[in-house]
């Protein structure tokens, strides 16, 4: 999985890009500068197609940074918290703190960001009749811009989840049906009809000789096909974890360690006898620490009976976290994200409980399997 990097800041929301959408905005100044702008202009120099196919590029981005604005903006006016917006490869998500909780919030959230690129290509359009005879390759970025707004913007009302038109298509399921998790199966599986048939006309551009429009469209529904799948499990973890607190999964009895216990100590009495992997550190009720199996195998084993735990472990400052309120999917995203196999869980500042990675998916497990397959009115708030 690709990792993301935080850019900016705007409107009080973090910018983050994914580090797909580097590969991509390299392929995409590439193709632009070596034959897009060489087969519709003649007569410019090497540097300029290049500096013209990598202007175009990033400004191509910017315009999808414009669009996924647009849904945060709507977003944030409806009450959803939006903490930031991640650009990858075929585009931007705005990670929003809930789900749209009517069919009429999630129209306009979804509805927002195609209108605003058919906004972005009236303008671009408009700029490069403007700068038509002024400067050609002002015009020829204008142009480009323009026209893959057009396209963008018709590609995303399309019915395919988890495109736009796949939001809008669920709010009027939604609406229709009255159930939340029966519109999202609807969405998703027209989503995923629309990424086999991107695979299918990709396949057969490329047996006609189309090499590159072929593999582009074969990608875009590899894409599609993955992204409308991924969405149905998301919403089936919303489903089962979503009106569950840290509280209500955590382990209560966990192990408390003194920082001045040797790691064989831990090891033989409370690791091996008791199948912990990780414990707890703490001094006189307070907590000083964490220790897991991970920062015990980084000291050779001869070491063992004459190394102190406090030379090991994780010092509190530097261990993550979740209050007793917090929601169970956060703190799956959190064990998940970053690969904890444990998180402690406070409250008021004092542990209340642990959380492993293990016993969070065993219970998820258990709640799908009894989970009944209707209902689903609304999504968890």
């Amino acid at each position: 999985m690709f990792g993301s990097l935080r850019v900016a800041r705007i409107i009080g929301i973090d910018i983050e890009i994914n580090l797909s959408w580097l590969a991509i905005l390299a392929l995409l100044a590439w193709t632009l500068s070596d034959s897009v702008f060489p087969d519709q202009y003649d007569g410019w120099s090497r540097a300029a197609y290049w500096v013209v196919g990598t202007t175009s590029a990033v400004l191509l981005f910017v315009t999808v940074l414009i669009h996924e604005l647009a849904h945060a903006i709507v977003a944030k006016r409806r009450g959803l918290d939006v903490p930031r917006i991640t650009l990858f490869i075929f585009g931007g998500v705005s990670h929003m703190s809930r789900q749209p909780q009517t069919p009429g919030e999630e129209f306009a959230i979804a509805a927002a960001g195609p209108a605003t690129s058919v906004v972005v290509a009236g303008v671009s359009l408009g700029g490069a009749l403007l700068t038509m005879d002024w400067n050609e390759k002002v015009s020829g970025i204008f142009f480009y811009l323009g026209t893959v707004n057009v396209m963008l913007a018709v590609f995303n009302i399309l019915p395919g989840f988890p495109l736009d038109g796949g939001r809008v298509l669920r709010s009027i399921a939604w609406k229709r049906m009255g159930s939340f998790r029966g519109a999202t199966r609807v969405a998703s599986g027209v989503g995923e009809m629309f990424g086999y048939g991107l695979l299918l006309l990709g396949a057969t551009i490329l047996l006609s000789g189309y090499a590159l429009n072929g593999l582009w469209f074969m990608f875009i529904g590899w894409f599609l096909l993955n992204a409308a799948r991924a969405e149905a499990g998301n919403m089936q973890l919303e489903s089962i974890l979503g009106r569950l607190t840290a509280g209500d999964v955590m382990h209560r009895e966990f192990e408390l360690v003194k920082p001045g216990m040797s790691l064989q100590e831990v090891v033989d009495d409370h690791m091996l006898a008791r199948g912990e992997r990780a414990v707890i550190v703490a001094n006189d009720g307070a907590v000083r620490g964490l220790l897991t199996v991970s920062d015990i195998r980084k000291v050779p084993r001869e070491a063992w009976p004459h190394t102190p735990v406090q030379g090991v472990m994780t010092p509190r400052e530097r261990v993550t976290t979740v209050t007793v309120t917090a929601k169970a999917l956060d703190v799956l995203r959190v064990v998940s994200e970053n690969r904890f196999n444990q998180v402690p869980v406070l409250d008021d500042g004092q542990m209340v409980g642990i959380i492993t990675r293990r016993e969070l998916l065993d219970r998820l497990q258990l709640a799908e399997s009894l989970a009944p397959d209707s209902g689903g009115e609304s999504p968890p708030p």
